[in-house]
């Protein structure tokens, strides 16, 4: 038997790469979630942020995806990391806002929310299903590296919700 749950507390995440279903049952289960996504992410109110985050994504795989794209001996952005990126995209709550997206300097793709000097969170994604995380909030700060699969782990969205709020 083949089930399915959406949430509904803003999470845009109903899609896992990892879901270990098989026949035809999960296929099309799979496919109505897909359709019922781009639904969601079609819409102004749902899917604006995450339209937006895309857009970002897409510049940032064609500005920095040949070596030395900075002038200063930078990775090129592997086509790896801009799908794992887009993953993590899809995964944030869709009650956040945009982040602003960019390259680094080793070719991982940053998602940073800014509020202001002593506000900020970054999360950088790669190839390899790490998320590198680095935050400031007044006084306080907070550093570290995640595994990501299915779903963002709840320190990094905790963080993000501590830079937006």
């Amino acid at each position: 038997m083949t089930t399915a749950a959406i949430s509904l507390t803003g999470s845009s995440s109903l899609l896992t790469e990892g879901t270990p279903g098989v026949g035809a049952d999960h296929q099309r289960l799979r496919s109505l979630l897909q359709a019922t996504f781009q639904r969601w992410v079609d819409t102004v109110s749902l899917g604006k942020t995450l339209q937006d985050t895309y857009k970002q994504l897409n510049e940032v795989l064609e500005d920095c995806a040949q070596s030395d794209w900075d002038a200063y001996g930078a990775e090129p952005v592997l086509f790896e990391s801009y799908e794992n990126a887009k993953r993590f995209a899809r995964s944030l709550p869709f009650s956040f806002s945009s982040p602003d997206v960019s390259a680094e300097p080793d070719g991982e793709i940053t998602f940073e929310w800014y509020s202001n000097p002593t506000r900020v969170f970054s999360v950088s994604v790669g190839p390899n299903n790490e998320l590198h995380y680095a935050g400031l909030f007044g006084a306080s700060r907070a550093y570290g590296t995640e595994v990501f699969h299915d779903e963002i782990p709840e320190v990094i969205l905790s963080h993000i919700k501590r830079a937006i709020l």
